[in-house]
């Protein structure tokens, strides 16, 4: 893969998740004026549902992206998912309501779910694993710069704009998202189509192994990222622009674990023992938050949740792309599914539980994350995950 095209695929997985981050440590201010007689209970609720209903959006629609990359390669389906993306976040922007809330941030997620697959499907048919493992935590350090960069724009937008802080966020995602298009139509090569690629891979589907980890991994930020702003109005006792800290935190400490991995890539065969290792490490982050009751111990455990599951994540990926056939995009849309499911759910169960059991949604989510993987692991599951059988095919 040339240089310039990595490029493009980096440029538009950062605008992804530029454009799905920089509204959620703002979820307190993006709702209450939409929904100005809600009670506390109400605001939980409705900020789970925001994030989720994206997430939902992204399980709906990845699996077909994915399959239409296979069809007319990544650069199509790209190109349309930032163009999308972009329209959807310029117009939430005018969003007086809560419904139209809601409809714009569907949307988003709709288009979003055409770019993370399909990019990664893109470094799937790199020979060299080597290679492929830098690239993938490479792409995976990408979408993390988004995640960083966004917070700290919705912390500057608060102290800057106040009230308008919310439409100038969701602009700026649109305007990310064009730039990015930019660069993908210049930059992003369009691959040759090879008719008698499907003779040389077995079309099979992704292990399941593969698609319970990565639910599990995302549920559990999903939790994460809805309940700690609403933590952050009770307990812990923040701000806004404190919130957007921890989350430029999150961001920055999963890019310095993915550099790590990019790093470490010569190390490959250990791969799969890191992310059990890592999974672990994750769960005691999450109950490390559950009683923090300050911005110092909130640091610290953020700090542990955002190492391990940035290495949890590409992790994942670079080990599916191993077991993928002759149709990466549709195997990897089911991931990326997969992943956004766990996080739908996470979200959802987040802010509706933080509504009636306070910081014990972290307990409950780090307890989802240790139980549910070790079920996979004795379920079916490789050596290496502990499991009684060798079940490498769905």
């Amino acid at each position: 893969m040339r240089t310039s095209s990595f490029l493009a695929l980096c440029a538009a997985v950062f605008a992804a998740a530029f454009g799905y981050t920089a509204v959620m440590p703002l979820l307190p201010e993006l709702l209450s004026p939409l929904m100005p007689q809600a009670s506390p209970l109400g605001l939980a609720w409705h900020a789970g549902g925001y994030a989720a209903i994206y997430m939902v959006a992204v399980v709906v629609f990845s699996p077909a992206w994915g399959a239409a990359s296979d069809r007319y390669g990544a650069k199509a389906v790209i190109a349309t998912g930032l163009a999308g993306s972009a329209v959807a976040f310029l117009a939430s922007s005018f969003a007086d309501g809560l419904w139209s809330a809601y409809a714009g941030r569907t949307v988003q997620g709709a288009f979003a779910s055409a770019i993370l697959p399909v990019a990664t499907a893109a470094l799937a048919k790199i020979p060299d694993t080597e290679e492929r493992a830098r690239k993938v935590a490479g792409l995976g350090a990408a979408s993390l710069l988004g995640f960083f960069a966004a917070p700290a724009l919705s912390a500057s937008a608060v102290s800057v704009l106040a009230g308008d802080a919310v439409a100038m966020v969701l602009s700026a995602s649109g305007l990310v998202a064009l730039a990015a298009l930019a660069i993908v139509v210049v930059m992003l090569s369009r691959a040759p189509h090879r008719s008698g690629e499907a003779a040389v891979k077995e079309e099979r589907p992704l292990p399941w192994r593969f698609l319970a980890l990565n639910l599990l991994a995302y549920l559990g930020l999903g939790a994460f990222e809805v309940a700690l702003p609403l933590a952050a109005r009770g307990p812990l006792a923040l701000d806004a622009a404190q919130v957007s800290l921890l989350f430029a935190e999150c961001s920055l400490v999963m890019l310095a674990a993915q550099g790590a991995l990019m790093w470490g890539a010569r190390y490959r065969a250990r791969f799969e023992q890191a992310l059990i290792a890592s999974i672990a490490v994750y769960a005691a982050g999450l109950l490390l938050l559950a009683g923090a009751g300050s911005m110092g111990r909130a640091t610290a455990a953020v700090g542990l949740i955002a190492a391990s599951s940035g290495l949890v994540l590409p992790l994942v990926a670079y080990l599916a792309t191993l077991e993928i056939g002759a149709r990466p995009g549709a195997a990897l849309g089911a991931l990326t599914g997969a992943g956004a499911l766990g996080q739908a759910v996470g979200s959802a169960s987040g802010g509706a539980l933080y509504g009636y059991a306070g910081s014990a949604v972290f307990t409950a989510t780090a307890f989802a994350v240790a139980l549910g993987t070790w079920l996979a692991s004795r379920a079916c599951a490789p050596r290496w995950l502990g499991g009684g059988s060798r079940c490498t095919r769905s």
